[in-house]
Formats: C-alpha cells, sequence, structure tokens
C-alpha cells in the first residue's frame, strides 16, 4: 500500500483518471487488510484468555494437592483433606450447579443454535462465582456473577478470591482476561458423592464416596462457551 501511494505521489505526469484507479486500489487494499488485522487480534486474545485458564487451573491444582497433605511448617495451607479455592471443604458446592452434566449443557451449543451461556450477559451469570472477586470487574459487565463468602476470621468475612489472591505474587496482580467485558469465573460440583442408575428404579441415585472429589469448572465471561476448561479431582 505504501508503494503505491508513493506511486501515485511521484507521477505528477499522470492523468487524473490513473491517479483515482490508484486510489481506488489503495482503499480496496485497506478494506480487506483491516478485517485480516482485526482476526489476527482476535486470535491473539484467544491464544491469551486459554493460558490465562490454564494458569488458574494450576493454581487451583496447587491449592488442592497443598490443602490435601497435613499443615506443617513447609505446608501452612495443609489441611490433610483436598479441596479448591473458595470451599470450606470438598463438599460445599460453589455456583448453582450440582452436576457437570447441568453445567455443559449451559455451555454447549445445540445443533443450528448457540450455547445458553455464550456472553457475559446471557442472563446465567448468576449461577457463577468469581474467581479474584466481583469487586475487581466492571459493574457493567459482571453479568449477575458474585462473591462467595467462606466465613469469619478474625472477626472479618473473607471469601474465595482471598484463597485466589494469597497465591499471586504481590508485583503480579489479578489475572486479567484480554478482552473488555472478560473476567474469569468457576463453578464447583461438590466432591463426596458418587452417582449410578439404580437398577429397579431406573433413576438416578448416588452413595457417599469420600474419595470422590470436587469438579472444577473455569471460564471467561466474555464466552464462556468457547473458553472453558474442566479440571475433575476424581
Amino acid at each position: 500500500m505504501i508503494k503505491l501511494f508513493n506511486k501515485a505521489k511521484n507521477n505528477k505526469g499522470n492523468s487524473l483518471a490513473e491517479f483515482a484507479v490508484t486510489a481506488a486500489m489503495m482503499a480496496t487494499l485497506a478494506t480487506t487488510a483491516a478485517p485480516r488485522f482485526a482476526g489476527t487480534a482476535d486470535a491473539a486474545k484467544a491464544q491469551q484468555t486459554r493460558q490465562n485458564i490454564d494458569k488458574i487451573a494450576g493454581m487451583i491444582n496447587q491449592f488442592y494437592m497443598e490443602t490435601s497433605n497435613p499443615e506443617s511448617i513447609s505446608n501452612p495451607r495443609g489441611e490433610g483433606k483436598g479441596r479448591v479455592p473458595g470451599q470450606q471443604h470438598f463438599e460445599t458446592q460453589l455456583g448453582n450447579y450440582e452436576r457437570l452434566e447441568a453445567v455443559l449443557v449451559d455451555l454447549t451449543a445445540p445443533e443450528g443454535g448457540e450455547a445458553p451461556y455464550n456472553k457475559w450477559n446471557s442472563g446465567i451469570g448468576d449461577n457463577w462465582i468469581s474467581v479474584f472477586g466481583a469487586g475487581e470487574v466492571d459493574g457493567l459487565y459482571l453479568g449477575g456473577v458474585s462473591d462467595h463468602p467462606m466465613g469469619d476470621e478474625d472477626k472479618n468475612v473473607y471469601y474465595q478470591f482471598d484463597e485466589f489472591n494469597s497465591m499471586l505474587q504481590k508485583s503480579e496482580g489479578v489475572i486479567t482476561s484480554p478482552f473488555k467485558q472478560g473476567h474469569y469465573i468457576y463453578v464447583v460440583i461438590p466432591g463426596g458423592k458418587k452417582y449410578y442408575v439404580n437398577e429397579n428404579t431406573r433413576e438416578e441415585d448416588f452413595i457417599t464416596c469420600n474419595d470422590c472429589g470436587p469438579i472444577v469448572v473455569i471460564a471467561d465471561a466474555y464466552d464462556p462457551s468457547k473458553y472453558y476448561k474442566v479440571q475433575s479431582f476424581n
């Protein structure tokens, strides 16, 4: 495009018609290049948010492993039973989903349609919990996502984001989405249950299962149906 511009500028003897042709070519190049650049930017954002989700999943895995082991000088988070940040114990449900299948219904597009939760303001955000705290998100883009109070400590209420933030480097700050309307959310399917189909009633039932850990789904609220990850501790 620059070469064309220089050519148009230097050919002073060209007719008005020739200049018009050159200008039209430049305009065509500009309009075709713009979507290409936008597509490249979107692809970079998509890659970045997937990397961020993987990083959050790594934080959750580290937290679960540390709480699984007994408390010690080298492992101050030790509790002897693994749990996810925000859970009071491994059987705590975070968000409004009791089963993973229900989460996937909201994140999966039916044939020829769109997933129910494909945008931050799809009306399903109130089923989800913020990873780093609702206060870190522009209120215009919360879409119903909230915080989960965990209890009192030294007369102060603490939340799920306190446990996530405790794992971040002080110089790092919270992990933010590359999308303007994006921010990171999650739900936790409680552990402690194993589901099966009762042969007599043909209905789904469950038994207590102390070895069955929680299942976590992490997503970017910009488009949860496109950017999410399932992490199971079963």
